[in-house]
């Protein structure tokens, strides 16, 4: 486990995203987590000083790309089908209101926590290019060409002439 130095004060979704990001590297084999286990990542890091109320409303809502913005309009988290939070990638969907900042500035961050965002890059090539093989809609992609290979007025015509 990477521990940062005590009393950092991160803007507070900036640290839901650091925290989101380092469980994900904890525990690569894991979809998403809680708000709660994102909450409790953030404390433990001491990542922010900010009330544990603003970090659940921030892992909960405002930093949630597919749900409707009600102040923030940030993409850093994205809501599983399960009710629980990954970082968002920016091939998800997202709320068509919703069109903040999908990571911290670099200049926001201290060193330590810089190669965060690389690592968040590599994530994402790897989720489009699981996805792109993944997905049952994408495999079908050409199994219908031939259905339209025949011209329709020919087809018409030889209907009629049976």
């Amino acid at each position: 486990m990477q521990t940062v130095e005590r009393a950092l004060d991160l803007k507070v979704a900036d640290a839901v995203w650091v925290a989101t990001a380092m469980l994900h590297r904890e525990h690569s084999k894991v979809e998403g987590f809680t708000v709660a286990e994102i909450v409790a990542k953030v404390k433990e890091e001491g990542l922010t000083e900010k009330e544990d109320i603003s970090i659940y409303l921030h892992a909960n809502q405002h930093c949630v790309a597919n749900r409707a913005p009600n102040q923030a309009k940030l993409r850093m988290l994205f809501e599983t089908q399960n009710g629980l939070r990954r970082l968002f990638c920016p091939s998800d969907p997202f709320h068509a209101e919703r069109d903040g900042r999908i990571i911290p500035k670099a200049s926001d961050l201290p060193g330590h926590l810089m190669p965060l965002l690389r690592w968040y890059e590599e994530w994402c090539a790897k989720r489009r290019s699981r996805a792109s093989t993944d997905d049952p809609l994408l495999a079908l992609a050409g199994s219908g060409k031939g259905l339209w290979a025949l011209d329709a007025v020919e087809y018409v015509n030889r209907l009629r002439a049976e």
